[in-house]
């Protein structure tokens, strides 16, 4: 990551995508790379903390879910628990990954995102000065009925292996604008890969070792970020 900041639009920059924006068109100083690595450590921590008590939560309230989860661990990772994960692992888990999004999009971490106008628009009929800040509530988007096949409902087949006879495969067409987990645009968020990494490290860690059991009712408080208040469990060795 900090290769990628200090190569950024130099001589030895590998990302092809180019900006029209000036400002964006040049090196970055060494404070944008310190806030940079800052807000990824920062961010990436308390948000991966809490997503992976969320996924906890919902993996516990739906055991179908969590056998078809073990069983995907089982058939990749094998029987030797000893054996480190590799990347080609973390890239094989296709159905973590999706209960991993089907969490985020019941209970996302972050929930709005944020964007300030450069220039006078009209938008919802109304007409908005230059430099008026919104804020888009992305998670209403994620529970929209006319993008979503029963939204309510936690199932995270609708990440997983769409075919064209699926029943989510408006979903999928839909996606692009109603999905947002790591913001969009040039302000993508620019730890994604890492946080998805950890979560696809942490939960086969857990589940393939141990039996977790819901002590308590979930508790949580949405202010800036979505956060786990409580969450008691009771963990003990995994019965196989």
């Amino acid at each position: 990551m900090l290769t990628s900041f200090i190569t950024a639009n130099t001589p030895r920059d590998i990302n092809v995508e180019r900006h029209v924006d000036a400002d964006l068109l040049r090196p970055m100083t060494d404070k944008e790379i310190c806030g940079n690595l800052l807000d990824a450590m920062v961010a990436g921590t308390d948000t991966t903390a809490n997503m992976l008590c969320f996924v906890i939560y919902f993996l516990e309230k739906n055991p179908e879910v969590k056998q078809k989860l073990r069983q995907e661990f089982d058939s990749i990772l094998g029987n030797d628990l000893t054996k480190p994960m590799t990347l080609k692992n973390i890239e094989e888990l296709k159905y973590c990954d999706a209960v991993i999004k089907e969490v985020f999009r019941h209970i996302p971490v972050a929930f709005s995102l944020g964007r300030l106008s450069i220039e006078n628009d009209m938008v919802g009929g109304y007409n908005w000065p230059k430099g008026t800040q919104f804020q888009i509530h992305t998670s209403a988007l994620m529970m929209r009925d006319d993008y979503w096949t029963d939204p309510e409902k936690f199932d995270p087949d609708r990440f997983y292996k769409v075919e064209e006879s699926d029943k989510y495969l408006l979903e999928k067409q839909h996606a692009k604008n109603s999905f947002m987990m790591w913001g969009g645009g040039i302000r993508i968020c620019p730890g994604r890969k890492l946080a998805i990494t950890e979560l696809k490290c942490l939960i086969p860690l857990i589940y393939r070792k141990y039996d977790l059991e819901l002590r308590s009712p979930l508790e949580y408080k949405s202010e800036i970020l979505t956060s786990c208040e409580k969450l008691l469990v009771k963990v003990k060795p995994r019965k196989f």
